[in-house]
């Protein structure tokens, strides 16, 4: 493949580059939501565990993809273009991408995951594609010479990031690379906004580089098969399947999810399956429309810049909302895959999740406009899910997720532009970060929750600081980054759970024996650990007042200092991306030791002021030695006190905003 001689044919590579990982990941989690999910589907015990893990690992390879896609269009922000989510519809036609790149909604069977593997060969590797994936031949050649984004063609989708690491390379050395990246990198999205492994924002060709191979190493055009590749993954899926059906020939591990389900008359109907029995057809409409505002959401983030606590609280309600959408279109494909299509002309077929793109432009024409269409569209399909939830119980919890999200854009417009009334237009990087009024924080979300034999187990989001405890100490119970079921509790012992939720600094991980052992305790010593450059870590019988009914336990929080973050009291890691300095290693005080080292500990919010504590409470060093004892204390949340971590005053001076109990 020829690599780009100027900066608008690469701006067309990252282009099919976005277009492609974002097919990918449609196609990989329409074949996920395929899976079926219980033995009464005609599965054993040991299929369905077998199915489960599939249906895991497939969508963490979809995760992935969305990761791909979001580095891509990172580079594309680099170089000077917008962010590019928009796609074709399923199937894709022949000629979009090359003929050896065909893509389609299937459910997950044999010929369907010998496709997955082929899309995702090494340069080296014959694969033969599915036999239901029969392609037209053409070949696309991009002439020498064109100012227009003319397609070339590429054997593998590894080929094609090769081209774009070489034009990177070809136009910096023509322009200079200073010339080549010339894009904000605060509109690009990085660790501060999803926590996702191996995402990264660019402004170099090193880092170009580094991106690019990351892409290529993790997925397409990695030649380990043993490195934990996409086609290395596959390719187990498929060995362990071939073996189930060779011991039970009647295996059958998938629904019978259409093909190509669209939900207007199409024009091709051998090829195309229509949905048009209820509730599929109006579940699919409202699915495609929560589809819709995710792509909509992610494009707003090239927009919202984090210049201050405000568009920080912006940021990370955009993001927020945007995992919580992917958690109910994974609630959608799968029931979506269950319901009948069109009995009439497809008799035994099932609906899916078509992920249709809307032919309206994505980015908004202003933030004046983008809360009130959020709002009203949130609003539009909160309505219907509580609808069908008549019918389909587990939408009703969405319906009250998105219906929250409609009141907070309702909110920000309100706060923003009281009366209808317009601010003069200001870039966003003008953005007095002391605003008097203290940002929104994101709407309260219910703790996700697992129920097993032993455990009923909770993870409260929006409480998590990303300690990764849980990831590390017990990862088969915590599948981080997962559309739909992420929480295994009967995947360890409840006293290993117990472990876990104990060293789980923010509370974000709380739960309940049922089988008769013994819940968390409070902890014997009040302590407070100050974080290098971090929160204030508190393991104590705590009082948190005015957060009286927040979810999580009352024995462990992780409470802002810096001052950034969006959901004050709690830390949210803003601080990483606000910079934050301030040292976990504090003076020793001359204290002595306390009478009573456990007990109530109240801890009071002040209004645009420090949190005020009372109790008994010993603060330590970020490795352990004692800073102070105290039965009472102020200590700073405006992250500006020259005395950290206790309070100086400075938040007076500095006009810090913050809600108060």
């Amino acid at each position: 493949m020829r690599p780009a001689t100027h900066r608008a044919q690469l701006v067309g590579l990252l282009a099919e580059a976005a277009e492609i990982e974002h097919c990918l990941m449609c196609t990989y989690l329409y074949a996920a939501f395929s899976l079926k999910q219980s033995v009464d589907e005609d599965l054993q015990p040991h299929e369905l565990e077998a199915v489960q893990r599939w249906r895991r690992e497939i969508i963490a390879i979809a995760t992935d993809e969305m990761l791909h896609l979001v580095l891509a269009n990172n580079l594309a922000i680099a170089v000077g273009a917008r962010p590019h989510y928009r796609r074709f519809n399923f199937p894709i036609a022949p000629g979009l991408f090359p003929a050896d790149v065909a893509v389609e909604l299937a459910p997950l069977d044999a010929a369907t995951l010998d496709h997955f593997v082929y899309l995702e060969r090494p340069a080296d590797v014959a694969e033969r594609d599915g036999a239901r994936y029969e392609k037209t031949p053409y070949e696309r050649h991009a002439p020498a010479g064109r100012l227009m984004q003319v397609a070339d063609d590429y054997a593998t989708v590894g080929e094609l990031y090769e081209a774009i690491a070489q034009s990177c390379d070809l136009i910096a050395g023509h322009l200079g690379e200073p010339a080549l990246f010339i894009g904000p990198r605060d509109s690009q999205l990085g660790p501060a906004d999803f926590r996702l492994p191996g995402i990264m924002t660019i402004g170099s060709l090193a880092e170009a580089h580094e991106a690019l191979e990351f892409i290529r190493h993790q997925g397409e055009g990695s030649r380990d098969e043993k490195a934990g590749s996409h086609y290395a993954r596959f390719r187990a899926i498929r060995r362990e399947w071939e073996a189930l059906t060779r011991a039970r020939p009647g295996f059958v591990p998938a629904r019978a999810a259409a093909r190509n389900p669209v939900l207007r008359d199409p024009v091709d109907p051998a090829t195309r399956v229509q949905v048009v029995a209820e509730p599929a057809a109006t579940l699919l409409d409202a699915g495609n429309v929560c589809y819709e505002l995710m792509l909509r959401l992610l494009t707003a983030l090239s927009d919202v810049v984090p210049s201050g606590p405000a568009a920080i609280a912006r940021r990370q309600a955009i993001c927020d909302q945007t995992l919580a959408l992917m958690h109910t279109l994974a609630e959608v494909g799968a029931l979506l895959s269950g319901l009948p299509a069109n009995p009439g002309r497809h008799p035994g077929a099932n609906a899916g999740l078509t992920f249709t793109a809307s032919r309206t432009v994505l980015a908004f024409l202003s933030p004046e406009t983008a809360t009130l269409l959020l709002a009203e569209r949130f609003g539009c399909v909160a309505d219907r899910f509580a609808t069908l939830a008549a019918q389909l119980p587990s939408l009703a919890g969405h319906a009250k997720t998105l219906q929250r999200f409609s009141d907070h854009w309702s909110a920000e417009h309100d706060r923003r532009w009281p009366g209808g009334a317009v601010p003069p237009a200001e870039p966003a990087a003008k953005e007095n970060p002391m605003d008097a009024t203290p940002a929104a924080a994101p709407a309260p979300k219910a703790p996700d929750e697992a129920r097993g034999r032993d455990v009923l187990l909770r993870f409260d989001t929006q409480r998590c600081i990303h300690a990764r405890m849980c990831v590390l100490g017990e990862p088969e119970v915590f599948l981080a980054n997962t559309p739909g079921d992420w929480l295994f509790p009967d995947k360890a012992t409840p006293e290993r759970i117990a472990i876990v939720a104990a060293n789980c600094p923010s509370g974000a991980i709380t739960y309940d024996r049922l089988d008769g052992g013994p819940n968390e305790a409070a902890p014997r010593v009040n302590a407070l650990r100050v974080r290098e450059n971090g929160p204030l870590a508190v393991m104590a019988e705590m009082h948190l007042v005015g957060h009286e009914n927040a979810t999580g336990s009352t024995f462990r929080a992780t409470l802002c200092r810096c001052g950034a973050s969006a959901n004050k009291p709690f830390c949210d890691g803003s601080h990483n991306a606000a910079g934050f300095k301030a040292s976990g290693e504090p003076a020793t005080r001359e204290s002595q030791p306390l009478a009573v080292r456990n007990g109530p500990l109240e801890v009071t919010p002040t209004r645009n002021g420090p949190l005020e504590v009372k109790g008994n409470l010993e603060i330590c060093s970020g490795t352990g030695r004692t800073v102070d004892r105290v039965t009472t204390t102020w200590l700073c949340r405006c992250g500006q006190s020259q005395n950290k971590p206790f309070c100086d005053g400075s938040h007076g001076r500095t006009g810090f905003v913050a809600d108060g109990a």
